[in-house]
């Protein structure tokens, strides 16, 4: 558990700790602060470290007295999108595995007996193949039967097989249908790229800098481009990306990840 704090103003960050009463802010200012403790642990060195790189940051502004109150939004915020990102990456790789076991079975099941049929390992330098067609075939049937027994490690495979090739009654004992192995061969695999995840975090910093500081949003403006560049040195700080793997400039970059989250979020509701 990390023993580092942060001495925050908490009627500024009531959103964060909406249930504690002026007596356990009092103990908490009287104990240095909020110990940070988040499921995505850190060292304190680490803490530390991202401390100073927000401070830098922040300086850069004129914004370096708001470093506590927004150093523990940007943690907070950080540890949630770590989270999101962990299982959205590791349910794209279990979809991925779904799809190539089934379109490796629907091949099989699919060969006609007079069919020539080989079964190929193939690495980085090495490729080798079971040319007989019924020693091959007698090795795959030993694949298919072992994953229709659900005699497989899930750590490996990913729990989500169970849906893509058995359908929602996968704990009954039965085969794999062509119509769920072909379905599972179609999917659609969209890889991750988590700007919805930016564009939630960036609002909660716009709150908060429209509420307590002079970087803030005017009139029909919805995001200003200090903002925006403050939110990219941010991101790029936290290893989301880096700029030299962006051709726009930051806050243009920002500007289109606003620009198209509103769009697609009006497209969702209708208006």
């Amino acid at each position: 558990m990390s023993d580092f704090k942060v001495d925050v103003d908490f009627d500024k960050l009531k959103e964060y700790f909406p249930n504690l009463s002026p007596q356990q802010k009092a103990l908490l200012k009287e104990q240095g602060g909020i110990t940070l403790n988040f499921e995505f642990e850190m060292d304190d060195s680490v803490y530390e470290e991202l401390y100073q790189g927000l401070l830098k940051i922040l300086t850069r502004y004129e914004l370096q007295e708001h470093i506590n109150e927004l150093y523990y939004i940007v943690i907070t915020l950080d540890n949630q999108y770590q989270d999101i990102e962990y299982l959205s990456r590791e349910r794209y790789n279990d979809d991925q595995t779904s799809k190539e076991v089934a379109q490796f079975l629907l091949a099989f099941k699919s060969a006609k007996p007079n069919q020539a049929f080989q079964l190929v390992a193939k690495s980085l330098t090495e490729t080798a193949a079971i040319k007989n067609p019924i020693v091959a075939k007698w090795m795959t049937q030993l694949i298919l039967d072992a994953i229709e027994n659900k005699n497989f490690p899930f750590e490996v495979f990913g729990e989500r097989i169970l849906l893509h090739l058995f359908g929602m009654d996968f704990s009954k004992e039965k085969s794999i249908s062509m119509d769920r192995l072909e379905a599972t061969s179609n999917l659609k695999i969209k890889k991750p790229t988590h700007t919805d995840l930016l564009f939630r975090f960036a609002l909660q910093l716009r709150t908060y800098l429209n509420e307590f500081t002079d970087v803030r949003t005017t009139g029909s403006v919805v995001l200003a481009n200090v903002q925006a560049n403050i939110f990219f040195d941010i991101f790029e700080m936290l290893g989301y990306f880096h700029r030299d793997n962006i051709e726009s400039e930051p806050k243009d970059y920002m500007h289109a990840i606003f620009r198209n989250q509103i769009k697609s979020y009006t497209s969702l509701s209708g208006q």
